[in-house]
């Protein structure tokens, strides 16, 4: 495993020419920048102050309590996927450029998985199973030219910083600032449990539109959970 000062040394090598890092400037007082190794300490703090974060996320990584390990290994991957790629899909938001980070946003490329890519000028349905996603790609493969280039959001918020608003005016900059001029995408997907009013209340303040949602098992909870499905269209 590599060390941190190794990190580091990678980090100023490779990243002057990876697209896409910012910083960013939301309001006066909010940041977007990347993660950093020096973010490591925080990551740790934050995600667990309480459970909120774990419930929140469907990844399996997110656990409650998180180990320092773990939180070595979320900033070290952050960096390396962004230096992999040449372009950064992920960034701290912070309350100054350089000051601590309180959350995270993403804006990755959508995996479509079993609902079938998005073609333009039609609603996006989530196929109930792969094989209706199939039959939908089959059908459709003469439209080509109409699949829609997707985003997926995904953020998460230190429970300290919660009920200010903060996380609306991120969400509202990636989808108008970010989104399309950025990465080019045409259309954004969010989702959210059905029961995570405020996940789902941050989405619709922030222009995204509920479309349909189905269950999914999640083994960190070993139990289905019913999905919110969220689009927002960016051209």
């Amino acid at each position: 495993m590599p060390t941190c000062s190794e990190q580091q040394q990678q980090q100023q090598q490779h990243e002057p020419s990876i697209r896409c890092m910012g910083p960013y400037q939301i309001t006066p007082a909010l940041w977007l920048s990347p993660v950093a190794l020096s973010d490591t300490a925080e990551v740790y703090r934050i995600l667990n102050i309480d459970n909120s974060i774990h419930n929140g996320l469907h990844s399996d990584k997110m656990r409650f309590p998180f180990s320092e390990e773990g939180a070595w290994y979320f900033t070290a991957r952050h960096l390396s996927k962004r230096t992999e790629n040449g372009i950064c899909h992920a960034w701290a938001i912070r309350k100054e450029v350089e000051g601590p980070m309180i959350g995270l946003l993403a804006l990755d490329p959508f995996d479509h998985s079993d609902m079938g890519p998005c073609y333009r000028d039609k609603k996006p349905v989530v196929a109930a199973t792969a094989a209706a996603a199939e039959t939908t790609r089959d059908s459709e493969a003469v439209e080509v030219r109409d699949v829609l280039s997707c985003g997926g959001l995904g953020y998460w918020l230190s429970p300290e910083q919660a009920g200010k608003g903060i996380m609306t005016e991120v969400v509202k900059f990636a989808l108008t600032r970010m989104a399309r001029q950025e990465f080019r995408y045409d259309r954004v997907h969010g989702e959210a449990w059905t029961d995570n009013v405020g996940s789902r209340r941050v989405m619709e303040k922030a222009g995204l539109r509920p479309t349909v949602g189905v269950p999914v098992f999640v083994p960190k909870f070993d139990a289905m959970k019913d999905i919110a499905h969220y689009i927002y269209d960016a051209e």
